[in-house]
């Protein structure tokens, strides 16, 4: 047998590149999504697919899978919250840490996840869904508000509560229930038309200014505007909250179609 040697007849030499801004010209979002969230990753980029704005994501694990939400699991929601920030980027701090989970934001405040953010990433802004569903009815000027969610009903009123602190007035309230199931599994598996329907619902019921749908996991980004456009109202789901008011922090204003009024106004 004979060997025969190929010589290599690549041509190598060098050439010089230019750097730019990156995807994240305008800014980067960091994103904290649990590890259950089978609907906030997937609208979030959606929503954010805009030239300039990065979008980074990392997930953060929860225990008790199959325990029902309460108080308690809400509060241990966002332990381990600085690990899960260190693998958001690790080369460029984000402007914007958006945290995702409305119920258990609510429950932990502001102020502290806050504190626990700047730990980790101490020049970036904060938000959540529950923030931004605050800051989302104060734009838009409403003061009536219906509310829709999948929560049990004291995690729900919680919040109906803490929405009506705020200075709002809730009159009317909607909680999706199904006869045998686990709410907290099927959420994500909640048809956009039963959300719609929900909503209706509380307009038919109601005078309402807006409507909220809370829950990160919920899949309504998706029928916001034609819903606005039959009810004439606004409609404010957390997934859109939360990414409407990320990117107001970010320093981005101008107005985004497809996602509501909301998107159409800065803060």
């Amino acid at each position: 047998m004979t060997n025969t040697t190929t010589q290599s007849t690549t041509i190598w030499s060098e050439i010089d590149y230019q750097t730019d801004a990156g995807l994240g010209a305008i800014a980067q979002i960091g994103m904290i999504v649990l590890d259950n969230d089978q609907t906030l990753s997937h609208e979030a980029r959606q929503m954010l697919t805009i030239p300039g704005i990065a979008l980074y994501e990392s997930r953060l694990s929860t225990a008790r899978q199959d325990a029902p939400i309460s108080a308690g699991l809400l509060h241990d929601t966002f332990n381990g919250l600085e690990g899960a920030l260190v693998q958001v980027n690790a080369r460029f701090p984000s402007k914007v840490i958006a945290l995702g989970c409305t119920s258990a934001a609510m429950t932990i405040g502001a102020e502290e996840l806050e504190r626990r953010v700047h730990k980790a990433s101490p020049s970036a802004q904060v938000t959540d869904p529950f923030t931004g569903i605050l800051a989302a009815l104060r734009t838009l000027g409403a003061r009536r508000i219906g509310y829709v969610s999948p929560y049990p009903r004291d995690v729900a009123e919680d919040m109906v509560r803490k929405i009506e602190k705020e200075g709002f007035v809730v009159p009317v309230a909607k909680g999706f229930h199904h006869e045998g199931s686990f709410i907290r599994h099927d959420a994500p598996f909640i048809s956009p038309e039963s959300t719609a329907n929900a909503v209706r619902a509380v307009v038919n019921e109601g005078d309402v200014d807006a409507v909220v749908v809370s829950c990160t996991q919920m899949r309504a980004a998706v029928a916001i505007d034609k819903l606005e456009q039959e009810i004439g109202k606004p409609v404010i789901t957390s997934n859109q909250a939360l990414c409407w008011h990320a990117l107001r922090l970010a320093g981005y204003k101008q107005p985004v179609v497809g996602w509501g009024k909301l998107f159409e106004r800065d803060i």
